[in-house]
């Protein structure tokens, strides 16, 4: 699978994510402790008898933080703030935070090659964060090509992030100011870019049946299912003989978006194979 991919879901992307919660789900993952924070977090916690005193609040690292975390920002903005507060701050105890919120705003710019060197400090320092394991299982894999020389390698450190991403998504802390059905939206967002990922490393193994079922769960959970999900699906959707199962997806995929005349022609190709062959 080439980078073009990659480039071509991006937009779709961006409008399912960031229109959703943006990084809300991380800040409540972080805030509310459910994981628990990284183990550096000062305390604010009274000392106790001969112990020494926590460390004071430093209100422009508090102001900046929240500049940088605010939902309305935009990706251009948050970039600004969150590099400015990087070089600010190298010691805060918020720089997991301000490190998963610089990636899903490198996404929302298209900067892909900063986003992936962002999210992998975030995940150094915060390995539970799912907003950034959820985005690196979905693009790692489109962007390893076949000369990519460790793409072996990175395809079983994505399907590591995908299925931890899977593993702490159903438990996450709703924020207190998101409704229900806009943190179950965020959620099934997330899981759905890790199912993504999970469909196109099974592609690349050519494990067609759970191809299927990792592509199946991603365009259920997304409130506007990726092009390249249903194409990948239609693929194999065809390796396994569901060749009406292919022209539906395919059509999907055809409807919109720079993919359209590829599944076109491979929507018409897999209405031939449903009348002429032996399909499930």
């Amino acid at each position: 699978m080439t980078a073009k991919f990659f480039r071509l879901s991006a937009p779709l992307l961006v409008f399912g994510v960031l229109l959703s919660i943006g990084a809300g789900v991380c800040r409540a993952q972080y805030d509310q402790g459910m994981p628990q924070p990284p183990p550096s977090a000062p305390q604010q916690n009274a000392p106790s008898k001969g112990a020494p005193a926590a460390p004071k609040l430093n209100k422009a690292e508090e102001d900046a933080y929240k500049a940088v975390s605010a939902r309305t920002t935009a990706p251009a903005a948050q970039i600004q703030q969150g590099e400015d507060f990087v070089k600010k701050f190298p010691d805060s105890h918020y720089l997991p935070s301000v490190y998963g919120i610089l990636t899903t705003a490198y996404f929302g710019t298209g900067d892909v090659d900063k986003m992936f060197v962002a999210g992998t400090k975030a995940l150094e320092l915060y390995p539970d964060n799912v907003d950034v394991l959820s985005l690196l299982a979905m693009a790692m894999p489109r962007r390893i090509k076949a000369t990519t020389p460790d793409g072996a390698q990175q395809l079983v450190k994505a399907e590591e992030y995908a299925r931890h991403a899977i593993e702490l998504i159903p438990n996450l802390p709703k924020p207190p100011d998101v409704d229900d059905a806009t943190f179950e939206k965020a959620k099934n967002e997330k899981l759905s870019m890790a199912h993504s990922g999970l469909g196109l490393i099974d592609t690349n193994h050519q494990k067609w049946d759970d191809a299927r079922t990792e592509l199946m769960l991603a365009v259920q959970l997304a409130s506007n299912p990726d092009p390249v999900d249903y194409y990948l699906l239609g693929n194999a959707d065809v390796q396994g003989s569901y060749y009406n199962d292919a022209v539906t997806a395919y059509a999907k995929c055809a409807a919109s978006g720079p993919l359209a005349p590829t599944c076109k022609a491979r929507g018409d190709s897999a209405q031939h194979d449903a009348a002429t062959k032996l399909g499930r």
